[in-house]
């Protein structure tokens, strides 16, 4: 079978702002048909870094959790495009995907096709994992890590491993995905070579490296400033 090409999208490192404005600019101006993966390179690189939350969270509610898990430690909160939880960023690997949507279909099936392929690449490295799927779900948490939700990576013990949230848009669907290596005693490097061998493997995609094109970074730079850096935009709710 021919393989599907595919995108490795590297950029500089981002702030919070920047690395949510990429993200919707190559959901908006990504070659179409194309998968698009990129793993987020985080400035500053300290721990933490930032918080982002879910579009239809409130701003007080993502603070709240912020204080509680942080203390005194400020951060930039940041709302993300998709939807979900609060979610800790810094010692994570944050990453996100573009891919062909075109069929409206349930969310949960979009979650189980990228968290088996996930699972494939961890699988493939000796490390297992499985998609949580309780008897009876919960209901959405502040705290994006404080328990899995249904079609979460968790590790044997049933500890959330990766964990995301997605948007659709014209056929095109993003997916912004955090993983903590660390229970799965695995480093960033190896984690981020797992994620992309499991999809490159399950979806015969063949990863090619690239640098954003000029109109999907200037979109971005626009994005940045006009929406995920204002007060308009993150404090909504």
């Amino acid at each position: 079978m021919t393989a599907v090409r595919a995108e490795l999208l590297e950029a500089d490192p981002l702030d919070a702002a920047g690395q949510m404005a990429l993200d919707e600019a190559v959901l908006e101006e990504g070659r179409e048909g194309v998968p698009v993966l990129r793993f987020y390179r985080w400035s500053p690189a300290t721990d933490p870094c930032a918080v982002t939350f879910g579009y239809s969270q409130s701003y007080a509610g993502a603070e709240a959790a912020a204080r509680a898990r942080l203390g005194g430690v400020s951060v930039p909160l940041v709302r993300r495009a998709t939807g979900g939880g609060v979610v800790f960023h810094g010692s994570d690997v944050t990453f996100s995907l573009v891919f062909p949507w075109p069929t409206l279909s349930d969310p949960s099936l979009v979650y189980k096709d990228i968290h088996l392929a996930v699972h494939l690449g961890f699988k493939a490295g000796g490390v297992a994992t499985g998609l949580w799927s309780p008897s009876r779900a919960p209901g959405l948490r502040p705290d994006c890590f404080a328990a899995p939700e249904p079609k979460d990576l968790v590790t044997p013990e049933g500890t959330k491993a990766l964990g995301g949230a997605l948007r659709r848009r014209r056929g095109r669907g993003l997916y912004q995905g955090s993983l903590r290596p660390e229970v799965l005693g695995l480093d960033a490097p190896a984690a981020r070579r797992a994620v992309t061998e499991g999809l490159a493997v399950a979806w015969k995609a063949l990863f090619e490296r690239r640098e954003p094109e000029p109109r999907v970074a200037a979109r971005a730079a626009a994005l940045r400033a006009e929406r995920y850096l204002t007060d308009r935009w993150n404090r909504r709710r």
